[in-house]
């Protein structure tokens, strides 16, 4: 049995393990889009390709040009 303290804190670190893999995926998620970019000529196409708008690629690719500086 576990005390309400031990389960606290256990949840703790889950949230921050999870928190930890969200926000890899996020950048591993923007550096794909940086690359779509390379590769298919502007924003506007992986856009396209992807089904989802430009301003949303946009945001993830500048989020981590961002967080790089």
């Amino acid at each position: 049995m576990t005390t309400w303290r031990e389960r606290h804190d256990a949840a703790v670190r889950k949230q921050d393990a999870a928190q930890k893999a969200y926000q890899e995926a996020t950048d591993e998620r923007a550096q794909a889009l940086i690359d779509g970019e390379a590769e298919l000529g502007t924003q506007a196409a992986v856009a396209r390709e992807l089904g989802v708008t430009r301003a949303g690629i946009s945001r993830a690719i500048n989020a981590l040009k961002n967080k790089r500086q």
